[in-house]
């Protein structure tokens, strides 16, 4: 029982000689991707090693420090001239100096090797960017392939001398458009791609304007505010891109059946339509409007090459507006669609109302409807006499005659209708005044 409890004794003041760090001064950059396995407890950059200095603290009996630089076989101890260290309450903690660039040190506490850490002197390593290039393909009018030349290897080594390199990594940036909805315009955009880890291409979506593309890094440069960067010669951009906006002519007709749906992208008809095509200008030249039953997507009803059109639907039934751009070349090409449902015709008739009697109720012979493309209604007394007519089904009669109310009594209406869905509506009755001033 005294052996484990001695056993158990030694493990718990074995621990902090395992938690013991390594700190590096001069706010270096630690890098420590992908280390695992390695011994190492980071890997530290320094924009320069002038005054540098690795500190390490231990309670240890005996603590030795090496450096190597390709495994930890090939260890040098660290002449005591580099080292210096002070002790307080049991624990001493060295510091070591003059150190040396794209090396590897170590520490041996009590004969046992524990950790390492890796340490470059990264003004001696800045990576060399030597180009950018925009390179098209079968895909253009979509993506860009960017080829990279650059030079910027950097490996350091752990325990068992496998060599890892230090990922560099990039952003890459350039100009386009994008669409604001809000005030219906292409505007500009900076699309800045960062944290890239590139090899020799790298592809992004092809740009809406002439531009250029810049790399830049790396993460390193950039820490240390000595970034470098590269761009290409401005690429003329080949890709289009559609958007569709449109207003729809109001009508102020309290009296249309189920009028709120006019709020979506279904409509009553006539449908009286403003349609505005936006592309990305000056790449895009040409604009084709095509207007489809929903049912057949290959038959347009309607073909247009002008940027804005307007439109009238007076069939019910449901629709494709799709408009079509392209550059010069008409090689790329980009569509945007909005689809539309115009309504079935309805034609109510009421059969009395009080003209001049509480104004705005019921005061007016109205019809109620929707999607009605052709509308005569003619008003006659019991003797054949016409009283009035009108053509808009939005309107109606107020009961009046050459100026003044009509008695009250029956009088009769004749309706002459076609409603969108081809229904034709021929309607006669009679109609009630019931009171008149």
């Amino acid at each position: 029982m005294k052996r484990i409890a001695f056993l158990c004794l030694i493990s718990i003041l074995s621990i902090p000689l395992f938690a013991q760090q390594f700190k590096v001064s001069g706010n270096p950059f630690v890098y420590n991707e992908n280390i695992g396995g390695s011994g190492l407890q980071g890997v530290y950059l320094l924009n320069n090693l002038s005054g540098i200095t690795i500190s390490y603290a231990s309670s240890a009996v005996s603590v030795k420090f090496y450096h190597y630089t390709s495994s930890w076989n090939d260890r040098v101890l660290i002449p005591a001239s580099d080292i210096t260290s002070y002790s307080s309450g049991g624990v001493t903690t060295y510091t070591i100096s003059n150190l040396v660039d794209n090396r590897g040190y170590l520490v041996e506490e009590n004969g046992t090797l524990r950790s390492g850490i890796w340490i470059f002197d990264y003004s001696r390593h800045l990576p060399s960017l030597i180009s950018i290039s925009p390179m098209e393909d079968e895909n253009k009018c979509e993506l860009l392939r960017l080829i990279i030349s650059k030079t910027d290897d950097l490996f350091f080594y752990g325990r068992n001398g496998g060599r890892q390199s230090v990922v560099r990594r990039y952003t890459i940036s350039y100009n386009t458009l994008e669409w604001d909805a809000t005030s219906k315009r292409f505007k500009s955009k900076l699309d800045e791609r960062k944290n890239l880890d590139i090899g020799t291409e790298y592809v992004v979506d092809a740009p809406l304007i002439d531009t250029k593309f810049t790399l830049r890094g790396d993460q390193i440069a950039e820490y240390f505010g000595i970034t470098k960067s590269i761009s290409s010669s401005t690429y003329q951009a080949v890709r289009v891109q559609a958007q569709i906006d449109y207003e729809i002519d109001e009508r102020d007709s309290p009296n249309e059946i189920n009028k709120e749906e006019g709020t979506s992208t279904s409509f009553s008809a006539p449908v009286r339509m403003r349609l505005f095509g936006y592309g990305n200008e000056p790449v895009t030249r040409f604009y084709t409007w095509f207007v489809y039953r929903a049912a057949d997507l290959r038959n347009p009803i309607s073909r247009s090459t002008d940027r804005d059109i307007n439109y009238e639907f007076n069939q019910s039934g449901d629709f494709v507006v799709k408009l079509e751009v392209a550059d010069a070349s008409s090689l790329c090409v980009d569509t945007a669609s909005v689809s539309f449902k115009i309504t079935e015709s309805k034609l109510e008739v009421p059969n009395y109302f009080s003209p001049g009697d509480s104004p705005g109720s019921n005061d007016e012979f109205r019809v109620a409807y929707k999607s009605l493309v052709r509308f005569k209604c003619t008003i006659f007394n019991r003797w054949g006499v016409k009283l009035y007519e009108w053509n808009d089904p939005a309107k109606g009669w107020d009961g009046r005659y050459k100026g003044s109310f009509v008695a009250p009594g029956v009088y009769f209406y004749v309706i002459d209708a076609m409603g969108s869905d081809g229904i034709h509506y021929k309607e006669g009755g009679d109609i009630n005044i019931l009171r008149s001033r």
